[in-house]
């Protein structure tokens, strides 16, 4: 067991290791392609669903607070930039991501490795690591703050309208008391906590994706094992972050 967890560990320290090293290859235009490819696939396909989401989470989230706070509280306000623009946008954003593109990711490099593709990439003189594997972690890291920043757009604007309703308040009043609390830095902190776990679930699904046994039956099992492994590195960047924040503004 222990030599399990240290393996994976440091398949994925080596996945790092590329993404931080190896990312001025982009420049190259086929990798700059592949680059684009994955963005559209993981970021711009998922908008639909993280709108849909994000609209349903930020009514929801803010009609439960006003009920239990009532009529006329604050805290439905203040709940919308430190509970959903800061916490739960970035958290949910990443549970899309790796729910739609970590097993789809796993299960593509496992057939790679299964199809012997990798080796005739070496064989043509390209490294695979460069063109199939960079592209993929680091358009995940790109894409997840992104796509945070955009679920965030439209829970807030939710948000805003279910506290005008409730409260029978004007919407550019509500506006202007979110603007009043929101923190440049804690926005900031936000997207920079999406990029790490986009890095993190990039980096997962690549190693278990590449590293899968040359088998059929393989395949289902890397994809369970990006996802699980996924959802867990978002749950500790999240709560390494929450930790964070606690410590400076205690």
């Amino acid at each position: 067991m222990n030599f399990v967890v240290s393996s994976r560990l440091y398949g994925y320290a080596l996945m790092v290791w590329l993404a931080l090293t190896r990312w001025q290859r982009l420049r190259e235009p086929q990798l700059r392609l592949q680059l684009e490819r994955q963005i559209h696939e993981t970021g711009v396909s998922a908008l639909p669903v993280v709108g849909a989401l994000a609209a349903l989470t930020g009514a929801a989230a803010v009609t439960q607070m006003t009920a239990l706070a009532g009529q006329g509280s604050e805290v439905a306000q203040t709940w919308l930039f430190y509970g959903l623009f800061f916490e739960l946008a970035p958290l949910l954003s990443g549970l899309v991501v790796v729910a739609r593109s970590s097993a789809a990711m796993a299960s593509e490099l496992a057939v790679m490795n299964l199809h012997d593709e990798f080796l005739a990439l070496r064989r043509m003189g390209i490294p695979p690591a460069d063109y199939v594997l960079l592209p993929r972690i680091l358009a995940l890291a790109l894409v997840l703050p992104a796509v945070t920043i955009f679920f965030q757009a439209v829970a807030v604007g939710s948000g805003w309208l279910a506290v005008s309703l409730l409260q029978n308040l004007p919407l550019q009043q509500v506006a202007n008391h979110f603007l009043d609390r929101a923190d440049p830095w804690m926005t900031l902190a936000s997207l920079f906590k999406s990029a790490l776990m986009g890095l993190m679930i990039g980096v997962i699904a690549c190693h278990h994706g590449s590293s899968a046994r040359r088998s059929s039956s393989a395949i289902s099992d890397t994809a369970v094992h990006a996802v699980g492994s996924g959802l867990v590195a978002v749950f500790v960047v999240d709560l390494l972050f929450a930790l964070a924040v606690y410590w400076v503004k205690r």
